[in-house]
């Protein structure tokens, strides 16, 4: 498994775009609605995150990785290639490259699959958020 900065490829919002489709409602915490691509490739090139890495198994692109700025780390990988421990290996990746820091990562608590990959790498919950959209 290799890591390849996204910031560098001229198709990654194509990449970025397509593995975004696929993201179920569990697996998001901030993403409500797909955004137009338009919408998407000016926020992928607003470069949002400290690093955001393609997850490259072999020839083949099976995620992505990002370290955001408060050092949140978040990993989507495509539904044909969950399941292959290719996002604990990108965790420990990017906690390898980046060195020695506080690591967090926000998960949907009805993604239960996220939450047993991160307690098994040793994260800990420190929090829950709650929201309440105007008339809730």
């Amino acid at each position: 498994m290799n890591l390849i900065p996204v910031y560098e490829r001229l198709s990654c919002c194509d990449i970025l775009w397509r593995l975004l489709a696929e993201r179920s409602a569990s697996e998001s915490i901030s993403h409500k609605g797909m955004p137009s691509y338009e919408e998407h490739v000016k926020f992928v090139k607003s470069e949002p995150y400290e690093a955001w890495y393609f997850i490259k198994v072999d020839t083949r692109i099976v995620g992505s990785v990002y370290l955001s700025r408060q050092n949140e780390i978040g990993v989507f990988l495509f539904n044909g290639e969950k399941g292959n421990g290719y996002g604990p290996q990108a965790i420990k990746a990017v906690m390898e490259k980046h060195g020695k820091r506080r690591y967090l990562a926000n998960i949907n608590p009805d993604n239960a699959r996220s939450i047993a990959v991160l307690e098994k790498l040793g994260f800990k919950p420190i929090q829950q958020t709650y929201e309440c959209i105007p008339g809730c």
